[in-house]
């Protein structure tokens, strides 16, 4: 019977170490990038599929895109940044769909050490082994580029999902943070065409510099955005009787004059005080 009774604790011992070791070869082999369809887009999981423990979808930010819209054809650089106290080790995966949970543009890697893409539809971005960063106490984040969809796509909403995890090499204590943005077409309609639009007064298109009267903050500063997403410029209002005034040299904070093209201006924090000026020579 003693015989029986150690054969059968050493049987759980055995069955018991099968599955930690499991469960630790499934924790490392995604920590190489995690499967496909793991975002949260409707129809997915998440993270959380395999890892314990909820974050703050205020843990992440996408950056690089401006204003709640897209222009059609256009490059983006975006970048995707996660910050978690008290974690040390990172991943994320992220689609991009249309209004059919169909994909949206085309995902683009920039930077193959940190990042890989799926092209199974609708196509994921997520992290390499290199790009969990181990160790590393964050904030962290990752680079990539986007194609924006031909004109006629209409709205589309980016999914992503990330973990900012402890290294502890299994699923256990980690924190997963899942969010998304809606972008929608073609930029900014006229001044009065948006619910909630500001006054505003300007030429459009502007030659050579733009001039902007609209009420407003006078502590919210004005800032200017080439299409494809990079700040080009941070300006200051002035009083201009009961409305605000702002003026645009067209050049870069560095001075240097800026092509003829399209430009967002953004007046405070609000999504909808952007408006996009086309600037000529």
């Amino acid at each position: 019977m003693k015989s029986d009774s150690r054969l059968q604790t050493a049987g759980w011992w055995i069955r018991t170490a099968a599955v930690l070791l499991a469960c630790c070869a499934v924790v490392l082999a995604y920590s190489g990038g995690p499967p496909n369809g793991k975002t949260g887009r409707p129809g997915e999981g998440t993270c959380n599929d395999c890892h314990s423990g909820v974050g703050s979808a205020d843990s992440t930010e996408l950056v690089g895109l401006v204003g709640g819209w897209y222009q059609p054809d256009s490059l983006y650089s975006l970048t995707l940044w996660v910050r978690y106290a008290g974690q040390l080790r990172w991943g994320f995966e992220l689609t991009v769909v249309d209004q059919n949970n169909n994909s949206a543009g085309q995902l683009i890697v920039t930077d193959s050490t940190n990042t890989q893409h799926s092209s199974a539809p609708p196509g994921y971005l997520k992290h390499t082994s290199a790009g969990t960063h181990r160790g590393t106490p964050g904030p962290t984040a990752w680079t990539f580029g986007w194609r924006a969809p031909a004109a006629g796509a209409g709205a589309v909403r980016f999914y992503w999902c990330a973990n900012a995890a402890n290294n502890n090499g299994a699923s256990s204590g980690d924190r997963i943070c899942r969010d998304s943005l809606v972008l929608s077409e073609t930029g900014v309609a006229e001044p009065g065409a948006v619910p909630g639009r500001r006054f505003w007064r300007y030429a459009n298109p502007a030659h050579n510099r733009v001039v902007i009267s609209y009420r407003g903050s006078a502590g919210s500063p004005v800032r200017i955005y080439a299409s494809s997403g990079p700040l080009v410029r941070t300006l200051t209002p002035q009083p201009d009787g009961d409305l605000l005034r702002v003026a645009w040299d067209g050049r870069d904070a560095g001075g240097r004059l800026v092509p003829a093209a399209s430009y967002f201006v953004r007046l405070g924090k609000e999504i909808n005080s952007v408006a996009r000026i086309q600037l000529v020579r």
